[in-house]
């Protein structure tokens, strides 16, 4: 380095503002001695002491190229530099600002003020602007395309993440329709940044893409050889038909192709994506697809269920409750259904109703009957509470073994040796309807259960518990339609058999298999 140059970094050092700028713009430039260091020559430049120097601010924005300096962060001083009258500047920062303004008269300001001064580019743009008002930003970016310091390739992905970031529905759709539109030359942030969009936007149902079905296929396919599962499953998904209400399959790939879209949803799922598991399901439980499998399509739907998927979750416990042939299947059956109402869904909820029968009376009436009951008889107190909750007849009510038929979900009634008849003695699963049911149920198994530990009074067996029942109703004044269910054996059968209860319930069920 020259005797003058080491004399001018000296005297930067200590201050002195004309040197601090002119050792910033040499290093910046790699001009008059000094080599190109972007860094330090920022770093002299965007000192505190220069933020007030216009000069400062134009050389920055005429240096960089308009991506980097949004990297940088560095668009307050473009914006100073445009002000200051830098023609550079304004056709940059009027790129900048149709990509990323929903006012497009900001970005014409700044273009005709270039304009003005004879720029061929910024001339172009502002006749693009005026030409296409419905699409800005495309028509913007059409035109600079050969504009010294604008690399559309990497300026497009930092506006579409910008736009992501913002979590602005509309803004993500205008900033993905420019990009689309100009036609950009694909790159692996560009078609990352398209992937990401789309898959922010797909249940958005405002959306409107303005493009080429090919030149999203082609970006998702990009990704997809990079080995991006969301890609996987955005394109998977159109390739098996299936869309969203934003994105249905035809605006993402020309023709369908079922096992080349279920290969790339198996890929999406394995990689984490739930939502794909569902739609293999779909494909593969449609008798009219070229890749049906029943059993392939029960395999899948149980990986929904199982990764959290809430319709996955009702479906499958539908299912399994409309065939279930023994309890330890109308079990499972309820399990799911059960799974999918704690998640607030209606019809899942519906399905569990209708397993459980009415019993008379009010709740306020039934606590105040069972509190005078618990006072000669908690043990008794506890199966009233019981058979109200889960609609018990009084068979069941006097049987059933209440420790061992306790479940996650609620109860199940076990065989009854003391009935001949095998259809009435058959067990019965039943769920709680209500958080308050089941921990109730809770309640009196930890009760019974600390009873046998410490050697309390058994109840003694069901004709004991019935008389003592009797004798504790009649002396309280409490009719028994509060605590039992009274309905034909017929009836009670068909909770015990999935054929029959589906056809009981067939509105319901209908509609939980329909969505």
């Amino acid at each position: 380095m020259r005797r003058q140059d080491i004399q001018l970094l000296a005297s930067a050092r200590q201050g002195d503002l004309e040197a601090r700028y002119e050792v910033g713009r040499r290093y910046l430039l790699g001009v008059e001695g000094f080599p190109l260091h972007t860094d330090t020559g920022l770093e002299y430049l965007t000192h505190p002491s220069l933020e007030p120097s216009e000069r400062a601010a134009r050389t920055i924005a005429e240096a960089l190229p308009l991506h980097e300096l949004v990297r940088r962060n560095l668009l307050p001083a473009l914006v100073k530099a445009a002000r200051a009258g830098s023609t550079g500047a304004r056709v940059k920062l009027g790129a900048w600002r149709a990509l990323t303004s929903n006012d497009p008269d900001e970005s014409t300001r700044w273009l005709d003020a270039a304009a003005a001064t004879g720029d061929a580019g910024a001339r172009a743009a502002t006749h693009a602007l005026r030409s296409h008002p419905g699409n800005p930003a495309a028509s913007v970016l059409v035109a600079l395309k050969a504009e010294p310091g604008i690399d559309l390739a990497r300026l497009v992905p930092q506006a579409l993440n910008a736009a992501i970031r913002s979590d602005d529905p509309s803004e993500i759709a205008r900033v993905l329709n420019a990009a689309l539109t100009a036609h950009s030359t694909v790159t692996p942030e560009l078609a990352d940044a398209v992937c990401m969009a789309i898959a922010r936007l797909e249940n958005d149902a405002e959306l409107r893409l303005s493009c080429e079905r090919s030149a999203l296929e082609s970006l998702l396919e990009d990704c997809i050889g990079r080995g991006n599962a969301t890609a996987e499953l955005l394109l998977g998904r159109a390739l098996c038909g299936f869309g969203t209400r934003a994105l249905p399959g035809p605006l993402l790939t020309g023709a369908q192709n079922l096992r080349r879209g279920a290969a790339l949803l198996l890929r999406a799922a394995d990689a984490g994506l739930t939502a794909a598991w569902m739609v293999l399901y779909r494909i593969h439980a449609d008798n009219r697809s070229s890749v049906s499998n029943p059993q392939m399509a029960r395999f899948f739907l149980e990986k929904a269920a199982l990764a959290g998927e809430l319709c996955a979750q009702r479906r499958l416990g539908a299912l399994i409750l409309r065939s279930a042939t023994t309890v330890h299947e109308s079990e499972q059956g309820i399990h799911w259904l059960h799974q999918a109402a704690r998640r607030q869904d209606a019809l899942a909820a519906q399905l569990l109703r209708s397993l459980v029968l009415p019993v008379a009376g009010s709740d306020t009436e039934a606590d105040a009957a069972i509190d005078a009951v618990r006072r000669e008889d908690p043990w008794l107190a506890c199966r009233l509470r019981t058979a109200r909750d889960f609609g018990l007849t009084k068979l069941e009510a006097m049987s059933v073994d209440i420790v061992a038929g306790f479940r996650p979900w609620g109860l199940v009634v076990g065989p009854n040796p003391s009935i001949a008849q095998a259809k009435l003695a058959s067990p019965r699963a039943i769920p709680a309807l209500r958080p308050q049911a089941f921990e109730n149920l809770r309640r009196s198994v930890a009760f019974f259960e600390q009873s046998r530990q410490d050697g309390s009074p058994i109840e003694g067996d069901r004709r004991k518990r019935t008389h003592r029942l009797r004798y504790c109703l009649e002396r309280s004044g409490i009719d028994e339609s509060l605590f039992f269910a009274k309905v034909r054996s017929t009836v009670l059968n068909s909770l015990r058999q999935g054929t029959k209860w589906a056809f009981h319930a067939q509105q319901p069920l209908r509609m939980a298999l329909a969505t």
